[in-house]
């Protein structure tokens, strides 16, 4: 495993002027904040089951959609404690320690500890690339339900997520350019990202790849798939109550959802007076076109090409 210090980047510079972080690492390519690398290890030999299923995406492509969906059909649609647990609460998110501020890291608990301490079968969400992950995923082939989405309209939502977060000052423009040179706070570049899942899916049955934009044209067809996939069988008025309960309408206005009382957590730790924003924004297909410019039209067509190259 290949780490580097590039917090002298040119690039990263940039990035570094605009958030509130003041160094990063490269692992394997990816980039991370340097609070990632005390982490690396216990990641890599964290203890695998075969029961596990793991919810994994780039940030911003459908995560928590995909999540709710998956926890629901394994706990025989129990909306009550959905509606009363926090999502956060009920599946862990396994990394989550090793890439939020200092600050934060110091009073919330150890992601990856709860991780291995959580109830099996376990649900697990990650943003970690396939190669960063456990190594015990090859060996022992968990369920592994991937989504994917217009890099655009993730481009346009990391843009929001990082103002919320990481207190993100510079336009969207400066964003999507280094969005574009793969450089962003945690997790990139993206078509490195993408490459890592679709290599380490040798065994073309372990991992379920979803799009965001199947699950918005046609959200029963694609939780019928994860359905079969995790081996269930639903009814018809099931299907319809689950598709109802997993509506934009339903995650806005839901507070074990749309992460509001998360959200005030951590506005309480970093003493944020002010929110830019909320963590659920609008839910739809293609509003990169309100944000983009013919130039960076241009540079993720040919960041598009590239992906599909790979």
């Amino acid at each position: 495993m290949k780490i580097t210090n590039i917090t002298n980047n040119e690039n990263v510079q940039q990035l570094i002027a605009h958030c509130d972080r003041d160094s990063f690492i490269s692992v394997n390519g990816h980039i991370f904040p340097a609070t990632f690398e005390p982490y690396i290890q216990r990641i890599q030999e964290f203890e695998v089951f075969e029961d596990d299923i793991w919810v994994c995406s780039f940030l911003k492509s459908g995560t928590t959609w995909t999540q709710e969906m998956v926890w629901c059909l394994e706990n025989n649609l129990d909306y009550k404690t959905s509606r009363e647990v926090d999502l956060d609460e009920r599946m862990v998110f396994f990394e989550f320690s090793s890439v939020v501020k200092k600050t934060v890291q110091k009073q919330v608990p150890d992601s990856i500890e709860q991780a291995k301490q959580a109830k099996r079968p376990r649900i697990i969400k990650s943003h970690l690339p396939y190669d960063l992950l456990p190594k015990q995923l090859a060996e022992k082939q968990p369920r592994i339900i991937h989504i994917s989405r217009n890099i655009r309209d993730v481009c346009v939502s990391l843009f929001h997520h990082h103002r919320l977060y990481e207190k993100f000052r510079a336009s969207f423009e400066l964003m999507a350019k280094l969005f574009v040179r793969g450089v962003m706070i945690y997790y990139g570049p993206i078509d490195l990202y993408l490459e890592s899942f679709y290599k380490g899916n040798h065994d073309k049955n372990r991992i379920l790849f979803l799009t965001y934009e199947g699950m918005k044209k046609d959200q029963k067809r694609e939780i019928l798939r994860v359905n079969t996939f995790l081996g269930h069988e639903i009814s018809n008025n099931a299907l319809d109550t689950l598709s109802e309960h997993l509506s934009f309408d339903n995650f806005k206005n839901t507070p074990s959802l749309n992460k509001e009382r998360c959200m005030k957590l951590i506005d309480k730790i970093s003493a944020v007076s002010k929110r830019e924003g909320l963590f659920i924004r609008k839910g739809i297909v293609g509003d990169w076109k309100s944000y983009f410019n013919d130039e960076l039209i241009k540079e993720f067509n040919d960041l598009s090409e590239r992906i599909k190259e790979n």
